[in-house]
C-alpha cells in the first residue's frame, strides 16, 4: 500500500510540474510581434522591384516571408493612416486627421497595443507619432519614446542619425523585453523617408555613410510627367499643394536627380537600420518567434504628373510595400490579394491569438500568410483624404478600388476620375466624361457612397456626437 501512495504522488508531482512548464511554456510560444512602419515608402522602391533603389535587407526578410504586390492604404496622408493602422478603421469611422480632436475613448481603448498589453504582451512604440490619442500611454505602451523629426539625436552622449537613434532605441527595448517571461510587440516608426518639409534645399536627409550611394546612377524620367500630361490636370490639382512642392522638387533635371536620389538614400538607411533589427533577433535567439510585419504609411509621387507629395487617388500615392515574416511558416510566396493598412491591427491581433474587436474594419492577413488559396476575399476598396488644411491647397476626395477600375471624386471641385486598370495601369485616360462609361461612372459613385454612409454608421458615439456639434456651429 505504501509503495502504491509512493507510486501515485511521484506521479501527481510529474504531472503538475508538466502542466506547469506547458502553462509557462503557452506564455513563452506566442510569439513576438515586430512592426516596422516607414513615412512616404511607396510600393516600388524596393530592390526586388527596382532596377536602382537597394534594400537588400528588406528584401531578404521578403524572400523569408510574404510580399504583398497590392497593398494600399485607405487614406493617403500620415497622421490618418497612423491611426488606421492603430484602430483597424477607415478615417471616416475615427475622423482623425490633422487639426482634429484627439481618437475616441472607444478608438483608443480597442487599439492594437492595448489590448495585446492587456492580454500580456510588453509593449513598445519607438519613432514618429505625431498623433493626438485619447487616455494615458501607459495604457498602450510599457516603453514609449516618440520622436519629432530632426536630423540627429543624442545616443549617450553622442549626436547620431535620427534614423540610427530609433534603430537603438527599438534594439534596447527588444533586449530589455527578450529577458522577460512574456512576449513582446514593438512598434518601430521611422520618420525616413519623408521629407524635412522645412528644407527646401536639401529635403531628405540620411547617415553620412549614404552620400554617394546611387550617385553613379541616372534616374529614368518619372512616369506621365511630361508638359502634355500636367497641362491635361484640372486647374486646382495644378495649383495644389502638390504642384508647390513640386517646384523645389523636380522642377529641373538637375533637381529631379539630386532629389531624388536623395530620397532613395533615405529608404536605403531604413533598410539598414531594419537589418540591424533582424540581425539582433537572431543574435538573441529570438529570430525564430519573432514575425516582423513592414509596410509604409501611404505612396509618395516622385514627379509623376509634375506633382510631389501624396494625397491624391492615384497608385503612387495608395500603394505601399507590406512585408510579413512569420518563422513558423517555411514559405516564400508573393499574394496578389488587396491587403489594406486597416487590416494591420487585425493581422497583429491574430498572430498573438488575441480576440479582434467586431468595429474592426479591416480584416486578419493571417489566411492569405499561411494558405495556398483564400476564397472570399474583398475584391474593392474605398479610400478617402478628408484633411482640409486652411493654409495648403489640399483637395479631399474619396473614391473606390477594384481588382481592374478606379474612381476618384474631387467632390469639392466637382471633378471624377475614373481608370481602367487593366487596359491603362498607369491611369493616363481619364474616362470619367465618356458617355461610354457615364454607366459605370455613376454605379461606383453609387458604391463609394455606399461605403461613406456605413463608414459613417459606424462611429463612436463620442465621435458622432462631436461631428453634430461642429456641423451644427455657424460658418465663421
Amino acid at each position: 500500500m505504501k509503495s502504491l501512495l509512493v507510486i501515485f504522488f511521484i506521479f501527481f508531482c510529474s504531472c503538475a510540474a508538466s502542466a506547469s512548464a506547458d502553462n509557462s511554456g503557452t506564455t513563452n510560444s506566442r510569439p513576438n510581434i515586430l512592426f516596422i512602419l516607414a513615412d512616404d515608402h511607396r510600393w516600388d522602391l524596393l530592390g526586388s522591384k527596382s532596377s536602382i533603389v537597394k534594400t537588400p535587407n528588406l528584401d531578404e526578410i521578403a524572400s523569408e516571408g510574404v510580399l504583398f504586390d497590392n497593398a494600399f492604404v485607405t487614406t493617403p496622408i500620415c497622421a490618418s493612416s497612423r491611426i488606421s493602422i492603430l484602430t483597424g478603421l477607415t478615417e471616416r469611422t475615427h475622423d482623425f486627421t490633422f487639426g482634429r480632436p484627439a481618437t475616441g475613448e472607444v478608438e483608443s481603448s480597442n487599439m492594437y497595443p492595448a489590448l495585446l498589453k492587456n492580454a500580456g504582451y510588453s509593449t513598445g512604440f519607438v519613432g514618429k507619432y505625431e498623433i493626438k490619442i485619447s487616455g494615458a500611454d501607459e495604457q498602450r505602451f510599457d516603453y514609449f519614446k516618440p520622436l519629432l523629426q530632426s536630423k540627429k539625436n543624442e545616443w549617450k552622449g553622442k549626436q547620431i542619425p535620427q534614423t540610427y537613434y530609433i534603430q537603438n532605441l527599438a534594439s534596447e527595448f527588444i533586449e530589455q523585453a527578450s529577458k522577460k517571461d512574456k512576449p513582446w510587440a514593438l512598434a518601430v516608426n521611422f520618420w525616413n523617408p519623408h521629407a524635412h518639409d522645412v528644407d527646401k534645399e536639401e529635403q531628405f536627409h540620411y547617415p553620412a555613410e549614404f552620400e554617394d550611394m546611387y550617385s553613379d546612377r541616372t534616374i529614368p524620367p518619372a512616369k506621365m510627367s511630361d508638359d502634355a500630361v500636367y497641362e491635361d490636370l484640372p486647374d486646382f490639382l495644378k495649383s495644389s499643394m502638390g504642384r508647390i512642392r513640386w517646384k523645389y522638387r523636380f522642377s529641373t533635371p538637375d533637381m529631379y536627380q539630386r532629389i531624388v536620389k536623395r530620397h532613395y538614400r533615405a529608404i536605403s538607411s531604413v533598410d539598414k537600420a531594419v537589418g540591424s533589427l533582424n540581425q539582433l533577433l537572431k543574435s538573441l535567439g529570438v529570430d525564430d518567434n519573432t514575425i516582423i510585419i513592414y509596410t509604409g504609411d501611404n505612396g509618395y509621387a516622385l514627379n509623376e504628373r509634375q506633382l510631389a507629395g501624396k494625397w491624391f487617388g492615384w497608385e503612387e500615392d495608395l500603394r505601399v510595400p507590406l512585408i510579413i515574416k512569420d518563422p513558423r511558416i517555411k514559405k516564400q510566396k508573393e499574394v496578389s490579394e488587396i491587403a489594406l493598412n486597416i487590416d494591420i491591427a487585425p493581422t497583429i491581433l491574430d498572430i498573438a491569438g488575441v480576440e479582434i474587436p467586431d468595429s474592426y474594419q479591416g480584416k486578419s492577413l493571417i489566411p492569405l500568410v499561411g494558405s495556398e488559396e483564400v476564397v472570399n476575399w474583398r475584391q474593392e476598396f474605398f479610400f478617402e483624404h478628408m484633411y482640409q488644411p486652411k493654409r495648403a491647397p489640399i483637395p479631399p476626395m474619396y473614391g473606390l478600388r477594384t481588382s481592374n477600375w478606379k474612381l476618384v471624386n474631387f467632390y469639392k471641385n466637382n471633378y471624377v476620375q475614373l481608370y481602367d486598370l487593366d487596359e491603362d495601369p498607369g491611369e493616363t485616360k481619364n474616362l470619367a466624361y465618356s458617355d461610354k462609361y457615364e454607366y459605370l461612372r455613376d454605379a461606383l459613385l453609387q458604391r463609394a457612397d455606399h461605403y461613406i454612409d456605413k463608414y459613417e454608421a459606424a462611429r463612436s458615439e463620442e465621435v458622432r456626437s462631436r461631428n453634430d456639434f461642429e456641423n451644427a456651429m455657424p460658418p465663421l
